[in-house]
């Protein structure tokens, strides 16, 4: 039974023995509690296809894994080879959201109910990762040096200050003042955990469909429209670097993609 206590506890430990992050201990332990009481890999095939979001396949496949390992005493391989193939559905990143596409964006993201409308707003204005957003706690919440943002670990448990634009404090304030209820969790799902990278995949699905202008639309998308419009703006790599929390200045960079008009102004160079 995958989501007794004793089962629960066993993997947690299990994870922060293989030093796993505290937010990623949480996530799978999440996924644990949704299998309940069904077998573990049948519940993983049921849940992923190759039409399934990649950054859904992956967490599930690793929570199922440290499952077996810690419950059924396989080795890494012997658990590996359980578990059902499944490629998964990329998200078409080489196209961010254009400044026109983006106000489309924030339109269809406003008629959103919270916590996921104030999510889908802040993605594209601090370029975190979604599981950064929605694994943030209220006491995250800071100002350094009079500018307010968030304080957290992000991946490789490295402590990380995202600054807020005054447009992105201005949407955390209004959720704050008529939705959050001063819990630990600054974004709440069902159940009194955090709200699901998952619920915020899905929701930018629903988004797109009959939208042209959202084709292909997914929160990574975001990310990445987040870097490019930086870029657009003036900043330096430097900085998008600090900005996106990446460890090299090379992972940055493949975050950069010309849109039509910057390849355009581009162009015109050619015929001063």
């Amino acid at each position: 039974m995958v989501s007794s206590d004793r089962s629960l506890s066993s993997l947690d430990q299990h994870l922060k023995n293989k030093g796993l992050l505290p937010r990623t201990r949480r996530q799978y332990s999440s996924i644990a509690r949704r299998i309940g009481k069904k077998d573990p890999i049948k519940w993983l095939q049921d849940h992923i296809d190759p039409q399934t979001p990649i950054g859904t396949v992956l967490p599930f496949r690793a929570a199922v894994k440290h499952f077996l390992i810690a419950h059924k005493g396989l080795s890494d391989e012997e658990a590996q080879v359980l578990l059902p193939k499944a490629r998964g559905r990329s998200c078409r990143l080489r196209s961010p959201l254009s400044p026109d596409e983006l106000v489309v964006y924030e339109r269809i993201a406003r008629k959103r109910g919270d916590p996921v409308r104030t999510i889908l707003l802040l993605l594209p204005l601090t370029g975190m990762r979604i599981g950064e957003v929605c694994n943030l706690r209220t006491e995250e919440i800071h100002s350094r040096q009079g500018i307010r943002g968030f304080i957290f670990r992000g991946k490789g448990d490295k402590q990380r200050f995202v600054p807020l634009s005054a447009k992105a404090s201005q949407i955390l304030d209004e959720y704050l003042e008529d939705y959050h209820d001063g819990g630990d969790w600054l974004f709440y799902g069902y159940g009194g955990s955090p709200i699901r990278p998952d619920s915020l995949r899905k929701a930018t699905r629903q988004m797109s469909r009959g939208i042209p202008e959202l084709e292909g639309l997914c929160p990574h998308k975001l990310r990445h429209t987040f870097a490019t419009h930086a870029i657009r703006k003036g900043m330096d790599l430097k900085n998008l670097q600090v900005l996106l929390g990446h460890a090299s200045i090379e992972t940055t960079s493949r975050y950069l993609h010309p849109d039509a008009q910057m390849l355009f102004d581009a162009l015109s160079i050619l015929e001063d």
